[in-house]
């Protein structure tokens, strides 16, 4: 082929795929446009939604290839304190974050631990916690809360959450717009933990992973919660049940399940029925090797988590 022919339709190819980038950003450039709105309102009970250069909402988040550390916030349309990216998240001041709200009451941030009061929200968080506590809920943080510049920050997502207002994380103009600033705060501990579902939980997390890391507590909950909720697993509906279940532990048999549950047991509970799994979505767990039909998904200290093969 002449090189001349080949230049020309390089060039060609070139210029349509710059149209095509050009078109997939004016998408998101339209800002809070009925077609914005559209792409939020497919997922009606997401706050924070990640969208990628294909206008879409991912799930799973998209692989971080941008390695800017930070990125501008814009809080009902005005521009808001920038965010951190953290493990691959956006991090937000928590003070900053309130008063772009527009919430009024009491806040206290030494930088390495924070609580506050406002807009029907109780929080209270510290640094190197992997967990906040948010009207007596508890919510997992893996990057953990940081202290950036004196003040302490939190996820966006896990903040969106908390106030149930509504945010999404624009990866392709690489920005965090918060576009529903009315709070719907989250539903309050009491209301929301079973306390059956609680006490069963911690006894068998405190049964079963005595001694253990408190990610190995975490995942033993993980397994109950996944079978609880997993169609293979009939007659299995509860966390008693699940426990109680013909032939499955051994802590039934010899009474170690009846034993008081210490409180990072009673912690690692209520984290794992608030959804909190590191396993993958294993629903077995052994001190040792299952076999062939088995497949380990993580390890922590002495325990093993297992999923079918």
């Amino acid at each position: 082929m002449d090189s001349r022919w080949f230049v020309k339709i390089a060039a060609i190819v070139c210029a349509v795929c710059l149209a095509m980038g050009v078109m997939s950003q004016t998408v998101f450039a339209r800002g809070d446009t009925a077609a914005q709105s559209e792409y939020l309102a497919e997922l009606p009970e997401a706050t924070f939604v990640v969208l990628g250069a294909d206008a879409q909402p991912a799930s799973p988040v998209p692989e971080i290839t941008d390695n800017r550390q930070a990125l501008p916030l814009y809080v009902g349309g005005k521009r808001a304190e920038d965010c951190a990216v953290i493990g691959g998240e956006p991090y937000v001041g928590v003070a900053a974050f309130m008063q772009a709200l527009g919430l009024e009451g009491e806040i206290i941030d030494y930088g390495t631990a924070l609580s506050l009061s406002m807009g029907g929200v109780r929080l209270s968080a510290q640094v190197g916690q992997a967990w906040l506590v948010c009207n007596d809920r508890y919510l997992y943080l893996p990057n953990e809360a940081r202290d950036l510049g004196g003040a302490l920050a939190l996820p966006v997502e896990t903040l969106v959450k908390c106030l149930g207002v509504t945010a999404y994380w624009d990866r392709v103009l690489w920005r965090v717009t918060v576009t529903d600033t009315d709070l719907s705060p989250l539903e309050e501990g009491e209301g929301y933990y079973n306390e059956s579902d609680v006490y069963w939980l911690s006894r068998m997390i405190s049964a079963m992973a005595d001694g253990q890391p408190f990610e190995a507590k975490l995942s033993v909950g993980s397994v109950c919660v996944n079978r609880m909720n997993s169609s293979d697993f009939p007659g299995q509906n509860t966390i008693y049940d699940v426990v109680f279940a013909k032939n499955q532990f051994s802590i039934v048999t010899n009474g170690m399940i009846y034993n008081v549950p210490d409180d990072t047991s009673v912690l690692a509970a209520k984290l794992a029925l608030e959804g909190c799994d590191l396993t993958g979505g294993a629903m077995y767990l052994s001190g040792g090797d299952l076999g062939a039909g088995y497949r380990q998904t993580v390890r922590f200290g002495d325990l093993r988590f297992y999923i079918k093969a």
